[in-house]
């Protein structure tokens, strides 16, 4: 709740205005507090009186009709949520400063609206409201606001989200190498409910659940759910998600992915071009790839990061001193199997090869077959070529699946080196 108090009172004298009589005093008279949800606009006559309330109501009022009050007497309504003991609303003032000597009577209103709560939703629970007069209590009374129902807006499948985990692209159409999301966008969230999201295929196996308990205030009104195999790479086919709001099924979406993978065409089309005078070479790097640079004065590395991270593919360009790379082949070899020890994959195979890039250096190619405890293949690729005393390394590590996209930035990388 909003630790501001918000006052909204008012006050009509719907009777007479009695002057004081030094020769008798008059006991003010104060009716029951009333809570409605509305009051009549000219008279503050209480409309709807309820001592129960949804929680979508707008307006709660508490009136008290009073009479024979001093003018110049003081009254004060103060608001309690009995949940948490908290004084969402107090405020205190005069009858009639404007009668003073007199005595006076009419009809207080006082109200709470959903701008006193956090999630502009008048809080579930129990209220008590106590009027004061003259700092004494002389009336109570408590209501209720039923716990609010949240409902489901929408739901829709993407395949990006932006900072706030709201969909950037709805699609019902994903690249096998695409994370599935479900978003799915409520009115408010409260405590005390759950949504779950079961992923199915479209023979109805279940493939996967996962269920999320709403939290008071959220930063975005989407609860995300996802969907990715445990390879990182979807088989293609036909698949619907299910969505449940407290154990009840909302609806389903049906979606598609393809064997096609997320990023797969690499071109040299923009210029992306990547230059290290001091080492003496340029290279031009895949369109839409990034890298970053670890530059020394005894080498530069860089490392090759393709535009997705669903992408399983590792690039590195060095150029280093060539005397301690020799042999080429010893250093493939050592190289790769230490990481493919860290990794915990098996060798299957190996194959080297000469070759001459497009500048008209050669350059001599070696390439490493294993397999890891999932059955998925990996390629480590190497291509040595020197010049002028510098020796230039391009290391390649991919999966199966992305070996296309890995072998296409490989032989571009190399064959766009150019010797400066």
């Amino acid at each position: 709740m909003k630790k501001t108090m918000i006052l909204i009172l008012a006050l009509i004298f719907a009777l007479s205005v009695i002057p004081i009589s030094s020769a008798c005093t008059l006991e003010p008279v104060f009716e029951d507090i009333v809570i409605s949800s509305g009051i009549e606009e000219d008279t503050n006559e209480p409309l709807d009186i309820k001592t129960e309330f949804e929680a979508s109501v707008e307006n709660i009022y508490a009136t008290i009709e009073i009479s024979k009050v001093k003018g110049d007497d003081n009254y004060r309504f103060k608001w309690t949520y009995l949940d948490t003991g908290e004084v969402i609303l107090d405020a205190e003032n005069q009858y009639d400063k404007d009668q003073k000597g007199k005595y006076t009577t009419g009809i207080l209103m006082t109200r709470i609206d959903p701008q006193l709560f956090e999630l502009n939703i008048i809080a579930s629970g129990d209220y008590k409201v106590e009027f004061y007069h003259n700092g004494e209590v002389v009336k109570t009374t408590t209501f209720k606001v039923n716990k609010s129902r949240v409902n489901i807006i929408e739901v829709s499948l993407a395949n990006e989200l932006d900072q706030n985990n709201e969909p950037v692209t709805i699609t019902q159409e994903f690249k096998s190498n695409e994370t599935v999301y479900a978003c799915v966008k409520v009115d408010y969230q409260t405590t005390g409910n759950t949504v779950k999201a079961q992923w199915k295929s479209s023979a109805g196996e279940l493939l996967g659940e996962e269920s999320l308990d709403m939290m008071e205030n959220p930063s975005s009104p989407y609860l995300i759910f996802s969907f990715q195999w445990e390879t990182g790479v979807i088989p293609s086919g036909s698949y619907k998600v299910e969505i449940y709001l407290n154990d009840s099924l909302y609806g389903s979406l049906d979606f598609e992915v393809t064997e096609e993978v997320a990023g797969a065409k690499v071109t040299f089309d923009q210029g992306n071009e990547y230059s290290a005078t001091d080492f003496g070479f340029t290279i031009t790097l895949p369109d839409t790839w990034t890298y970053e640079e670890n530059k020394t004065e005894q080498e530069d590395i860089v490392n090759i990061l393709p535009p997705s991270q669903d992408i399983q593919v590792l690039m590195q360009f060095s150029a280093v001193d060539p005397e301690l790379y020799l042999p080429y082949g010893d250093f493939a070899d050592n190289d790769s199997a230490g990481f493919a020890e860290q990794q915990g994959w098996t060798f299957i195979e190996k194959n080297e090869s000469d070759s001459t890039l497009q500048n008209g250096a050669p350059c001599k190619e070696y390439s490493y077959l294993f397999t890891d405890n999932d059955n998925i293949n990996w390629i480590i690729g190497y291509g040595f070529t020197e010049n002028n005393g510098v020796l230039y390394i391009l290391i390649v590590i991919t999966d199966q699946v992305n070996s296309s996209i890995a072998i296409d930035a490989y032989i571009g990388i190399l064959n766009s080196l150019i010797f400066v």
